[in-house]
């Protein structure tokens, strides 16, 4: 529908930068809302409608739950490549959210393993686009400075659906049956179609000849304007340059790192908690679930938080400290509750100082993820500031994302394997005092490489197909 002088009804809040916004956050609370959901009702799934021996329950919970993050990563460079060739980022939105009804349905359905997992499949691959395409469009929305804010903004959201999720399916499954329960998912999946269909995407233009052309040397500029028959060497072509420049970049190596480094802890730790207090304190399912809920909650307050600080004071400081903290509190973690440790509490004040030390930890989480996606986008702005049209008239903002997704599906895979190998062969403590030295050297590559405001590359010399190209 039109309203007056052939603009869209609605225009002006449809595209206005909040609405966007908005509309990416509740896409990503979608996403991990229905990831979460899930896994306090699988068990019930496999034994029950699939009719599975309780033997294997365990396997194929592993399964289905590792396979989400296999689909991202083997997805994300085919959806970051075809994202940034796309004339507008709304359209793959709204082709992935095809995807995840369909797939919720088949989960929903159940009906054997191959649809169980088909659907699972088809839930993959659309939430790699909505954090792909959803983070680039948040970046090219915003100015840089609001990047920090706006994604802790976005995190929040991610937070919340990573905690309400299977709050509500555990809930909902006991109190009211198995299909009543899916219907809070479709509820989330009506307002999520709503507002992506809502969406008016703007977008930065790209800039004009004219202003390329003064972003060019004198040498160039005087010898491209001398005679209309002058050859020039043509530059390579922005889909050759892409990927090559990127992994020549130490900053955004770097903040990959951070990325993978970040979620391995997060998914390792969390892999290891149940166990550990079941066996240290005796907890049992209601106390773990409260034990997850001081780990999570404080970063639905303090991602924004983080993001504001950092788009203050810049990304390297607060990362810096963030990861510092983190390690020392991982480091007392894996003391608390053991006996070789009696001044970290004992068995008797230690599910005290295990819980405040749980509540610590989520408070300082925030400031020490996210790095990859503010980095990457910078580094990114960067490079076509410097040199416009280097990436493409799409630009290279979902590649780039592309590239964050996967190294946090390589978290999702590196973590809870480190982590259960360290349990089982050494000890819980041995297993946090490795988090918390990961994390120290983490912060020093940081404090060495981020933050730098300077790119590897296409002005300063690139590191194209192999070597380096000075000026």
């Amino acid at each position: 529908m039109r309203g007056t002088g052939s603009m869209p009804i609605g225009y002006r809040w449809r595209s206005s930068k909040w609405f966007i916004i908005g509309t990416i956050c509740i896409a990503l609370f979608a996403d991990t809302f229905l990831y979460a959901f899930l896994v306090p009702i699988l068990g019930y799934m496999f034994e029950t409608r699939l009719h599975k021996d309780f033997s294997e329950l365990q396997w194929y919970t592993s399964a289905i739950l590792a396979l989400h993050g296999y689909i991202c990563a083997l997805s994300g460079v085919f959806i970051g490549h075809f994202a940034d060739k796309s004339a507008n980022r709304r359209t793959p939105l709204v082709i992935s959210l095809i995807g995840c009804i369909i797939g919720t349905f088949m989960i929903a359905w159940c009906s054997s393993l191959t649809v169980l997992f088909a659907g699972r499949v088809l839930q993959g691959i659309a939430g790699s686009v909505v954090w792909i395409v959803g983070l680039a469009t948040i970046a090219d929305t915003v100015e840089q400075d609001a990047i920090g804010t706006s994604m802790g903004f976005a995190m929040s959201f991610v937070n919340a659906g990573m905690i309400s999720g299977p709050m509500t399916a555990g809930l909902l499954l006991e109190l009211v049956g198995y299909w009543a329960t899916w219907s809070v998912p479709l509820l989330v999946l009506a307002i999520d179609v709503t507002m992506r269909m809502a969406m008016i995407e703007t977008r930065v233009p790209p800039p004009s000849a004219e202003e390329t052309a003064s972003l060019l040397p004198d040498a160039q500029s005087s010898s491209t304007t001398a005679t209309a028959t002058t050859t020039t060497t043509p530059a390579p072509t922005p889909e050759s340059n892409f990927w090559s420049v990127m992994l020549c970049d130490s900053r955004l190596i770097v903040a990959l790192l951070a990325q993978i480094t970040s979620v391995s802890i997060s998914v390792g730790f969390s892999a290891t908690l149940p166990l550990h207090v079941q066996q240290v304190f005796g907890w049992g399912t209601s106390l773990v679930g409260v034990a997850f809920a001081y780990l999570t909650v404080p970063g639905i307050v303090f991602s924004p938080v983080s993001g504001w600080l950092r788009d203050r004071v810049g990304i390297r400081a607060p990362s810096v400290v963030g990861f510092i903290v983190q390690g020392i509190l991982l480091s007392l973690l894996g003391m608390v509750g053991d006996d070789r440790f009696p001044w970290a509490g004992g068995r008797e004040h230690g599910p005290a100082l295990y819980s405040a030390t749980l509540v610590a930890l989520g408070i300082v989480r925030p400031f020490g993820s996210g790095v990859a996606t503010l980095e990457a986008t910078a580094v990114v702005k960067e490079y076509e500031e410097k040199q416009p049209g280097i990436f493409g008239p799409g630009g290279g903002l979902s590649r780039v994302m592309s590239m964050t997704e996967i190294a946090a599906c390589l978290g999702l895979a590196f973590g809870p394997s480190i982590a259960g190998y360290l349990v089982e062969t050494m000890d819980y403590a041995v297993m946090n005092w490795f988090w918390s030295a990961t994390c120290l050297v983490m912060a020093t590559l940081i404090y060495c490489f981020l933050g730098t405001g300077q790119v590897d590359g296409h002005v300063d010399g690139q590191c194209v197909d192999g070597h380096r190209q000075n000026e």
